[in-house]
């Protein structure tokens, strides 16, 4: 959008100032093909206002000189044509109508034409999926031919006389109300240096590659949309990008107008500050319709009256005299069904239990209840046994009365505990603290000493939920580094992990107290939860069995209003997770 230059003389050199291409289709969106194209047999003719506010501005240094285009109004005349339901033709002709400039006489920029024929742009589609017809999205390939008619001195021609070539892909889907859509191609055409005496050039216009993301309504009566699109150049100048909003609206049945906007970014030529269309569109359909009917084809659509010798309930009563035509009856009815008072299904005449609503293999009769527990044999999963409804009629068993059903007892014929998933409490060194509390399982030793022998100090308690540690791990001042004073401690977890496998999973949390920024400790909380882990695991306790929380000042375990509570709350806990 700007010339980044240092002097000027005459007028811009000739270049195609306009990087907005309306779709000529716009079965997606107004701004941006993405994958579906028309119908076979549809046609698509629009006429749209577009104004662009300063696409073309004149910098020195940096610095705002001017505009040498400051307003721009553009007509154009789109068509598109689907002549089968993969190749779609379309036409787009801009007409610059009016545009105008800074007088920027005084550094030698002469103004541009006022009105101007565009260039034509002739482009083919072709479908490569359709997501009406089964396929997961909608696929389309495109080529565009740009016709070098314009005029350079209005800013609407390309250097050279050769075409301009511009391919592309979309694809896009429709996710029940709204479709997500995306384009990627290029534009091949001359190139231009706008500024050569430049010291640093800048404003090198070319060609560049497009990309672009639509979000469009699909069941609203009206239809929103919104488009970013943006080009990267090939050449030396900057990258830019615009975001488009608009609405189009039916009437008619055969008419739609529709209005798109929104704000431009980067510097590029030809990106205005913003730009607003205003459209109106025809759309008639020349499909063509499917054939009619057969007439009196047994299995197509037919009417009664002119196929009386044909049978359409299939009831072995002809059309012309089946009194029910359309309901499959019985012959001594004149075609008529036989009454189903229950509504079951089964007709009165073959129903054991006519009055009461039951099923075809049960003769018209509901379904036995074996157990007379309220659910039907058909669907109680335990027919012979009475059981609540919640489990699906089946039995609560509970063999050795522990408190733990049968399917998630592990012994479920041994009476136990909880903690062991329903397996009975052992002491194998005989020290009277039972396996799963004992941090000695395999050396008898007395119970104030966790069933350890009293050489071996014990500073780890093992309880329900938690190992619950009888002194603090200590870690240097606001770091995660921990004390060596803290290892025999920490080293005695690892011992009692490695002798209790059925700890599974071990949540180590990291707390602080709520001095200093709540972010910082959290942060150091995690840090310090993520270093006991790491030791614990060097020590040899799996990866697997072992997680690390940080919780920071959320979790206080005392007051944080006396030194004393604060030091209480400065702590790692070891929590045991039930799995």
């Amino acid at each position: 959008m700007a010339l980044a230059t240092t002097a000027f003389a005459d007028a811009v050199p000739g270049f195609e100032l306009e990087r907005f291409a309306p779709n000529p289709g716009a079965r997606e969106t107004l701004g941006l093909s993405t994958g579906d194209g028309l119908a076979a047999g549809s046609l698509r003719v629009s006429l749209l206002g577009h104004y662009e506010r300063d696409p073309l501005v004149f910098t020195v240094a940096g610095v705002r000189s001017g505009a040498a285009i400051s307003s721009r109004v553009t007509a154009h005349v789109l068509a598109a044509w689907a002549f089968t339901d993969w190749a779609e033709l379309s036409l787009s002709l801009p007409i610059v109508a009016w545009q105008q400039g800074d007088d920027l006489s005084a550094i030698g920029l002469s103004r541009p034409a006022t009105t101007a024929l565009g260039a034509p742009w002739l482009t083919g589609r072709f479908t490569l999926l359709r997501q009406s017809a089964g396929k997961p999205l909608d696929l389309a390939v495109s080529l565009g031919l740009g016709v070098p008619l314009g005029s350079a001195a209005a800013l609407t021609r390309d250097p050279g006389v050769g075409l301009a070539f511009a391919p592309s892909v979309g694809a896009g889907r429709a996710l029940g109300p709204v479709r997500l859509g995306a384009n990627l191609g290029a534009t091949v055409r001359g190139s231009e240096v706008l500024t050569p005496t430049a010291s640093r050039i800048t404003d090198e216009v070319g060609p560049y590659f497009s990309y672009g993301v639509a979000l469009s309504t699909t069941t609203l009566p009206v239809h929103l949309e919104a488009t970013l699109r943006g080009e990267v150049p090939f050449t030396r100048t900057s990258a830019s990008a615009e975001l488009l909003v608009g609405v189009r609206v039916p009437f008619l049945a055969l008419f739609e107008v529709s209005a798109l906007g929104g704000p431009g970014f980067g510097h590029t030529p030809g990106t205005p500050a913003w730009r607003a269309l205003l459209g109106l569109a025809w759309t008639p359909s020349f499909a063509n319709q499917p054939p009619p009917a057969p007439v009196c084809v047994e299995g197509k659509p037919y009417v009664l009256k002119d196929c009386p010798a044909l049978d359409l309930d299939g009831d072995g009563v002809a059309n012309g005299a089946d009194r029910c035509p359309s309901q499959k009856g019985v012959a001594s009815q004149a075609g008529c069904p036989d009454v189903d008072g229950d509504g079951d299904g089964v007709m009165d005449l073959a129903d054991a239990c006519p009055a009461v609503k039951g099923l075809a293999q049960f003769k018209g009769c509901p379904p036995p209840d074996s157990d007379g527990d309220g659910l039907d044999d058909l669907d109680d999963h335990c027919p012979k046994e009475p059981g609540p409804l919640e489990r699906q009629g089946c039995p609560v068993k509970d063999q050795d009365h522990d408190g733990l059903e049968d399917d998630v007892d592990a012994c479920p014929t041994e009476k136990g505990v909880a903690e062991l998933k329903g397996c009975p409490d052992r002491d194998t060194d005989g020290d009277g603290v039972v396996d799963r509390l004992d941090n000695c399982p395999k050396e008898a030793g007395p119970a104030d000493n966790q069933g350890c022998p009293k050489a071996n100090k014990q500073l780890v308690v093992i309880t329900a939920d938690k190992i619950v540690i009888k002194d603090k791990v200590f870690f240097a001042t606001g770091k995660s580094q921990i004390l060596a004073r803290s290892f025999g401690l920490l080293k005695q977890v690892a011992s009692v992990l490695a002798s209790h496998p059925e700890l599974t999973h071990l949540r180590i949390e990291g707390h602080t107290d709520d001095r200093g920024a709540h972010e910082a400790n959290v942060t150091l909380s995690q840090s310090r939860a993520d270093a006991v882990k790491a030791f614990l695991e060097k020590a040899g306790v799996a990866t697997t069995r072992l997680e690390a929380k940080g919780f920071g000042p959320d979790r206080p375990a005392d007051t944080n209003s006396t030194e004393k509570g604060r030091e209480n709350n400065r702590r790692v806990e070891f929590l045991v997770v039930q799995e």
